[in-house]
């Protein structure tokens, strides 16, 4: 346990505790996916309060901001020009659309940064962004990040993920999917 000099974690501050418990010279970098799940989580969170505060209801597949509520989490830079057109037209029909994914944006550049200096600047830049707002989920993302800032910085300068932890989990998931339904514990096993 001495010699683990690193640990990629999601976002859970009880991983954090035992990885700082029962590795105690080992860095933690957070996952770079779970950073940006959670900014698209502020996303949805508020374009589903706009959606209430606006229309007072859910959002419909009449409402574009509901219709191409996929767009809102997509990159910018792997969209269609047809795409972010529809992207453009959802920003400007709601600001507050539009300023969140602006803070959205401040996180993927955030998270792109591969040195100390420019993550500085980044910080800076999504930090006045959110000071700029009075929204309360981009001060929460805020504050969550703020939270996990040690580790980004250790993502930042060595960009380690648990991608492959997370590929294992998931193709455990899968072949459990798949052998459901068996009873014969050695048949699920071959499956």
């Amino acid at each position: 346990r001495q010699r683990v000099q690193y640990v990629a974690i999601d976002m859970s501050a009880e991983f954090r505790k035992a990885v700082r418990e029962n590795l105690p010279k080992a860095k933690i970098s957070v996952d770079h996916f779970h950073v940006i799940q959670r900014a698209n989580l502020m996303i949805t969170q508020v374009r589903r309060r706009r959606s209430h505060e606006v229309l007072q209801r859910r959002g419909r597949v009449a409402d574009p901001a509901y219709k191409y509520r996929k767009l809102l989490t997509c990159n910018l830079e792997n969209l269609s020009i047809k795409q972010v057109e529809r992207l453009k037209l959802i920003l400007e029909s709601d600001p507050e659309l539009g300023v969140i994914y602006g803070i959205k944006e401040h996180v993927r550049e955030l998270l792109k940064t591969r040195d100390i200096h420019d993550f500085q600047s980044r910080w800076a830049v999504l930090e006045k962004s959110v000071k700029a707002t009075k929204m309360v989920e981009a001060k929460s993302l805020f504050r969550t990040l703020t939270a996990w800032r040690r580790e980004l910085l250790v993502f930042i300068r060595t960009r380690l993920t648990n991608a492959r932890s997370e590929a294992a989990n998931l193709t455990a998931k899968n072949l459990k999917r798949i052998g459901r339904g068996y009873r014969n514990h050695d048949h699920y096993r071959v499956r």
